[in-house]
């Protein structure tokens, strides 16, 4: 069955080329991205990562595309997903790169989007049964620039994590900053709970901010929960954790079953998870 995207709205074969050699998000990563969970015509969070998405623009200097700005893009995503038979659960991925010419420095600040979807395994968030193994990645460190709080298209980064898991055999792992603090892992936050907290990094510390970050935030504090997100994440405190989770807005929550001979419980993740489950779910 064929494939399509969205490419400044128009609607083209996923097979056909559609980007110069000159692309500014090729030549320089000069582009962010957002990743939505779709069920149906319901885009999730959809207010929230557009709003992100134009805070980062804003930073970037970028010219925003009237169809982003006025939210015509939801429109456009809900039709792609039709095209594509992605009439349930789906993944669907944002990209906004700068037009023009120039090297470093830029000739035009107008911008085009893409607009990507694939099908995902579970309409609605599902939480794992088997607890995720992880590890501290510690042969590359994450310098701490306001730029690190941003999806940037510069994911070399995350690529060398990545190959770390693939070596060790891990289902993910912990990334750390210039200080040695753990910040995140690959494309989730991070959260630990300690009897009746639950501790998150800092922004300050370099890691992306969380669509889910701040909903968890919410719903801890509505089961009672106390919340720590101003300080560092250092090594003893996750070893010293009762639990740790990871949050993205494709796989929900994730519970951390054990990092080398420590082992984590999963009660609060699945508390968490219900009120995730609840609020998202379709009637």
């Amino acid at each position: 069955m064929n494939q399509y995207i969205n490419l400044n709205g128009h609607y083209l074969d996923a097979e056909e080329p559609v980007l110069n050699a000159n692309n500014r998000g090729f030549h320089y990563g000069d582009a962010l991205y957002e990743t939505i969970r779709a069920n149906g015509t319901t885009l999730f969070f959809f207010q929230n990562h557009i709003e992100r998405l134009i805070k980062s623009m804003n930073y970037l200097k970028m010219d925003i595309p009237p169809s982003i700005k006025n939210h015509r893009i939801q429109q456009e995503i809900v039709k792609l997903l039709n095209k594509n038979k992605h009439l349930k659960g789906a993944g669907v991925r944002l990209t906004v790169f700068r037009n023009g010419g120039g090297k470093y420095t830029t000739t035009d600040n107008t911008c085009s989007y893409l607009i990507e979807s694939d099908k995902l395994e579970n309409d609605s968030y599902a939480f794992n049964k088997k607890g995720l193994i992880v590890d501290v990645f510690q042969n590359l460190k994450k310098p701490i620039t306001p730029l690190w709080n941003i999806k940037t298209t510069n994911a070399l980064f995350y690529i060398l994590a990545g190959n770390f898991i693939n070596k060790h055999n891990l289902d993910d792992c912990l990334l750390i900053n210039q200080n040695n603090e753990l910040i995140e892992a690959v494309g989730s936050n991070i959260f630990l709970v300690k009897e009746d907290v639950v501790k998150t990094p800092p922004l300050k510390s370099g890691c992306t901010d969380g669509i889910l970050r701040k909903y968890i935030f919410s719903f801890a504090n509505e089961l009672g929960y106390k919340i720590s997100h101003q300080h560092p994440v250092t090594f003893e405190d996750i070893m010293d954790a009762d639990e740790m989770f990871f949050t993205n807005t494709i796989d929900g929550i994730q519970w951390v079953g054990g990092i080398r001979q420590k082992r984590y419980f999963k009660d609060t993740a699945k508390k968490l998870f219900s009120l995730l489950y609840e609020k998202t779910r379709l009637d």
